[in-house]
């Protein structure tokens, strides 16, 4: 997951002209405004998909629903972000079950996603900029990632992105011709908010963690600590929101003028409001609790795939083999790092073959874009390193968590009714690890933190009688609540009646 308000591909004006082989708006492109436009037939992007029998199949699957009727005709909407599978993956959710109410969703994802989409029964189109390459990449300086100053962090993203930013804004336009609602991921909501406006079309921006100003948490590209002071936890956002707007104000106005719109001192997310936008709080308010947001801001709850999907997607289960060891002794501890870096992941498995062996304790520790593999494990019976796999079906399996706090795998393990330790790398990770630890339901402890030694001291600590019972309690409560994918779809397609 990254950061929101850090519009991937704004630049400075600077930054702009070296990029003058990539414009921000195609020249001779013709930029259509009005609302609720008569779509082209073919839709242009579909064409594509749409001659892909397995596709075309998975698209008259129903997902969650029997097809809803609706006030308004079909609607074209255009879903995009950026990011890694965190960030992509609920804008899939969200999709299918636009495609499952009679709606034609497109989506505009990394392009090491499209496949994944496109496997979902949704058309895709790439967006460039490789994060999985720069996350992987052994010479890559991802220092910025980890600071707590958050002009350095901001200005990091800025020049990984600058070389990308016309390209995305190209992409990102031409998706939205034609569209009647338009949703985004943190990382394009700047460029979708511009675009939204340009078109008059009301954005839906989706947000997988508390990120606008409140009095509860601290802004965690701030700090990675919230005080017991209201007014200081809102003095981090101030901050936060200060230095972002400077650093992004000259290439939102860029983009406006680019698209006919007047220059604006309003930041992203006072214009949303403004033309009648929401922002989808993706997260469940039994684990995030106090938040007071306006009615624009509406709490849904987590975003995930349902069964069919997953399915299409390529995890049926667990594999047999895994199944098997599962079956061979006492629950294990679930250990993921999702698509964070970790620095030495053959390292990373003997400091957990250790911890976890001084305490007796099995573990499934799942690869992620780590490099980890089985050949670095001694115990084989106790230990087992896996690779892509159905999450949800495997925390089932387990007795605990230990992850890099993403926003989906802290929502599954959630679900799943598990303690958590958090071991955060960057950014909302460390949010996480303190709404957890200050609901009771696990414990937060940095990856920079982490050897044997303290990995076993707070793998005893989750596994204490109160953290394991508010988990559960926890659990049951997500459980409990209504459908968030249907919720949010009900919010998005609301805007279509204002």
């Amino acid at each position: 997951m990254w950061p929101s308000a850090m519009a991937v591909g704004v630049m400075g004006r600077a930054e702009q002209a070296e990029q003058a082989d990539s414009p921000l708006v195609e020249p001779g492109a013709e930029f259509q405004r009005s609302r609720f436009l008569a779509r082209p037939s073919g839709y242009g992007l579909y064409q594509e998909v749409e001659t892909n029998e397995d596709l075309a199949s998975a698209n008259r699957q129903p997902t969650r629903h029997a097809r809803k009727e609706t006030d308004v005709t079909s609607l074209r909407i255009a879903l995009m972000t950026h990011g890694t599978r965190g960030d992509v993956q609920p804008l899939v959710a969200l999709g299918r079950e636009f495609l499952s109410r009679g709606h034609s969703p497109v989506l505009a994802v990394p392009a090491g996603f499209v496949e994944f989409v496109r496997n979902a029964g949704l058309p895709a189109e790439p967006l460039p900029a490789d994060w999985r390459g720069f996350l992987t990449d052994p010479t890559a300086d991802r220092s910025w990632l980890t600071s707590d100053d958050s002009t350095e962090l901001l200005a990091g993203l800025r020049t990984v992105m600058a070389a990308h930013a016309g390209g995305i804004a190209q992409t990102l336009i031409r998706l939205s011709e034609g569209a009647d609602l338009i949703v985004s991921g943190s990382l394009t909501e700047d460029m979708a908010t511009v675009i939204a406006e340009a078109r008059e079309i009301p954005p839906a921006l989706l947000h997988l963690f508390p990120v606008r100003r409140n009095g509860m948490l601290a802004n965690p590209f701030v700090t990675g600590r919230s005080s017991a002071v209201r007014e200081q936890n809102v003095a981090t956002h101030e901050a936060y929101e200060r230095a972002s707007w400077e650093s992004r104000r000259e290439g939102i106005n860029a983009l406006r003028a680019a698209l006919g719109l007047a220059e604006t001192e309003l930041p992203t997310p006072d214009r949303v409001r403004a033309i009648g936008g929401i922002e989808l709080q993706a997260y469940s308010p039994h684990l995030v609790r106090g938040m007071d947001w306006p009615a624009h801001r509406p709490v849904v709850g987590w975003l995930d795939l349902d069964e069919h999907t997953r399915r299409a997607v390529g995890e049926y289960g667990l594999d047999p083999e895994l199944e098997a060891w599962l079956a061979d002794g006492p629950a294990p501890g679930y250990f993921g790092f999702g698509s964070m870096p970790v620095a030495d992941a053959q390292a990373m498995v003997r400091t957990i073959e250790k911890a976890t062996g001084e305490l007796g304790l099995r573990a499934v520790v799942t690869a992620g874009w780590a490099e980890l593999s089985q050949s670095a494990v001694s115990d084989p019976n106790r230990i087992r390193v896996v690779g892509d796999t159905h999450h949800g079906a495997l925390l089932r399996r387990c007795r605990f968590a230990v992850h890099h706090g993403g926003a989906g795998t802290t929502g599954a393990v959630a679900r799943a009714g598990l303690p958590s330790l958090i071991t955060s790398v960057m950014l909302d990770q460390a949010m996480w690890g303190e709404i957890v630890q200050r609901r009771g339901a696990g414990l937060h402890l940095p990856m920079r933190a982490v050897d044997a030694g303290s990995l076993g001291t707070a793998l005893e600590g989750i596994l204490t009688p109160e953290i394991m019972e508010t988990a559960e309690v926890v659990g049951h409560a997500v459980r409990s609540e209504p459908d968030a994918v249907a919720a949010a779809a009900d919010s998005v397609l609301a805007l279509a009646h204002d």
